[in-house]
C-alpha cells in the first residue's frame, strides 16, 4: 500500500495545486522548482521531484486529470483551498487541500485525503515544500519529461 499512496502523492501534487489556480496566472516566480513531499503515515520516507512551473504549465496541469472534480476553491494572496474528488476504475480519492504563498519563491501544501480502494477507506495527509530552484528549467523535470 506505501508505494501505492506515493503514487497518489505524486500524481497529484503538481495536477491538484494547478487546478487550484485556474482562474489566475501562476502566482509565484516562474522556472525550476522543488518540490519535497512527504505523508504522515509513512514516516521518514520523503521524496524530492522537481518541476518547471510558468503559466502554460499550470494550463496544461489543469487538463491532466479531468476525472477530478474540483469544489469550494478559494484563492487569495497568500494561498488557496479547495475540496477534491477523484473517481477512478481502481479507487476513489476525496480531500482538501490547502496551499500558503510565502513569498514569491516558496509555497506549501498540505492535503487530507481519503482513498477507498476495494472497499476499504485509508486517510492520509500529505506535505509538500515548494521552493524556487532558478529560472532555467531542465528536460528531467518532472512535468517535462512526458510531453
Amino acid at each position: 500500500m506505501n508505494s501505492f499512496r506515493w503514487m497518489i502523492l505524486c500524481a497529484l501534487v503538481l495536477p491538484a495545486t494547478a487546478n487550484c489556480m485556474a482562474q489566475e496566472k501562476f502566482p509565484l516566480r516562474s522556472g525550476e522548482w522543488e518540490a519535497k513531499m512527504s505523508d504522515d503515515s509513512m514516516p521518514n520516507s520523503a521524496m524530492t521531484m522537481k518541476y518547471c512551473l510558468n503559466d502554460e504549465l499550470w494550463t496544461r496541469a489543469l487538463t491532466r486529470n479531468p476525472s477530478c472534480k474540483i469544489d469550494q476553491l478559494s484563492v487569495t494572496s497568500g494561498g488557496a483551498t479547495y475540496t477534491m474528488d477523484c473517481p477512478t476504475k481502481s479507487f476513489q480519492m476525496k480531500g482538501k487541500v490547502e496551499l500558503s504563498f510565502d513569498g514569491m519563491e516558496h509555497m506549501t501544501g498540505k492535503g487530507l485525503m481519503d482513498m477507498t480502494i476495494n472497499g476499504k477507506t485509508t486517510s492520509s495527509v500529505s506535505h509538500v515544500d515548494y521552493r524556487w530552484k532558478g529560472a532555467t528549467c531542465s528536460p528531467d523535470d518532472v512535468n517535462l519529461r512526458h510531453r
